[in-house]
């Protein structure tokens, strides 16, 4: 069957997708940034997924709040922050439909999710939900695709293999280029399997845009950001993409 992006079958094997990226690596990255240009007690993490980032940050002790639209991610992630009680918790919302109930000190937005605002209004509207959620002269921490390296090293796929117990996930992806859109396409088939029979079969497509900096600079601008600074993404998983990858911070203000 098609299925939207993130939809069930993804979502729940995602963590074991994304087993060997660093995640510590790359909060304390983020941590970084946050004491440097802060303070920032308060964190929203837009499109937090299965709250990995999230958890860390709670540890570290920031009050933290995730938010994303996959009600599987959602419930993962409620899990792993339970036992950081009221300081830390999880809703699920279409980003353009949030609201929150006080400004943060700090908005992340991970793994490519601004990038999946592939048009010029939905980039902006975004970016108006996160003006909108982070306090005057607060911070917004983002990683996107840099559009040198994805051009300059073209489309990836490949196929990979997951386990869990009787139970295989079997994932092709394929690449395409749309230069003219600025979008690189990650075609991918998904099928759940167990011994020869095949229990389940989806499809995604993730259309991911990717930016160059003055383009950047000029959206986050238009939006009422202004950037600070950006670096290669640390904690990337291995793979043919791993260096695509960069992480942005801007100032609201």
């Amino acid at each position: 069957m098609d299925g939207d992006i993130f939809g069930p079958l993804h979502a729940s094997w995602y963590d074991r997708w994304h087993e060997h990226k660093d995640y510590p690596a790359e909060v304390r990255q983020l941590e970084e940034v946050l004491r440097r240009e802060g303070p920032s007690t308060s964190v929203l993490d837009l499109g937090c997924g299965t709250g990995q980032h999230l958890e860390r940050l709670a540890a570290a002790g920031h009050e933290v709040l995730g938010v994303d639209r996959s009600p599987v991610m959602v419930e993962q992630a409620k899990s792993r922050l339970a036992r950081y009680g009221s300081r830390a918790s999880v809703v699920q919302s279409d980003l353009l439909d949030l609201t929150v109930d006080h400004p943060f000190d700090a908005a992340i937005m991970m793994f490519s999710v601004l990038g999946y605002q592939t048009t010029n209004e939905s980039l902006l509207a975004t970016l108006a939900v996160v003006h909108r959620a982070v306090r005057p002269g607060g911070l917004f921490v983002f990683d996107i695709l840099d559009a040198t390296v994805v051009l300059r090293e073209g489309p990836k796929g490949g196929v990979t293999v997951v386990d869990d117990g009787d139970h295989h996930l079997l994932r092709a992806t394929t690449g395409k280029l749309f230069p003219q859109e600025q979008v690189y396409e990650l075609g991918m088939q998904l099928w759940l399997m167990c011994g020869n029979r095949v229990l389940d079969c989806v499809t995604e497509s993730h259309r991911l845009r990717y930016f160059l900096r003055r383009e950047l600079d000029l959206a986050l601008g238009m939006a009422g950001f202004r950037t600070l600074g950006s670096a290669p993404l640390a904690g990337g998983q291995s793979g043919p993409s791993r260096e695509w990858s960069r992480l942005v911070w801007a100032r609201r203000v």
